[in-house]
């Protein structure tokens, strides 16, 4: 390398080449398409839009559309499913106010099963209208 190497990012490939051989590639694309179905099938369960057509989504991550409700807060429903061990990730679009759901990582179907009831609980803790509303 031409300068000083980045150890930390070094020690990470090899981390996730040594789980990504010991998953095996037919195993972790099953796995991985199936945490992205489910991340699918819980915002059509809540009726929340994702802001890029499914077909050209690359399947790590969704860009989720914030409700057309008064009562929504990012802030406030970040909070309360991190406190339940979720995170949620704010949008990065600047036309639109967004959140992102990611799936990448050690995650399975059911961690996402569990997170959307975490954000249902969220949903009714703020009062916000399920399924969700939007005005166009």
């Amino acid at each position: 390398m031409h300068f000083t190497p980045p150890v930390q990012t070094i020690y990470a490939a090899r981390q996730a080449l040594d789980e990504y051989f010991r998953e095996g590639e037919e195993s972790k694309w099953k796995r991985h398409s199936e945490v992205f179905e489910a991340i699918y099938a819980g915002l059509d369960k809540l009726g929340f839009k994702d802001i890029i057509r499914r077909k050209l989504q690359a399947g790590l991550g969704v860009t989720v559309k914030y409700p057309d409700d008064e009562n929504w807060s990012f802030e406030k429903v970040h909070d309360y499913c991190y406190k339940r061990g979720f995170t949620i990730y704010p949008g990065k679009t600047s036309a639109q106010n967004t959140f992102r759901l990611c799936a990448l990582g050690a995650i399975t179907k059911e961690d996402i099963e569990d997170f959307f009831i975490v954000l249902y609980e969220a949903l009714k803790e703020n009062n916000i209208q399920i399924p969700i509303h939007y005005d166009v």
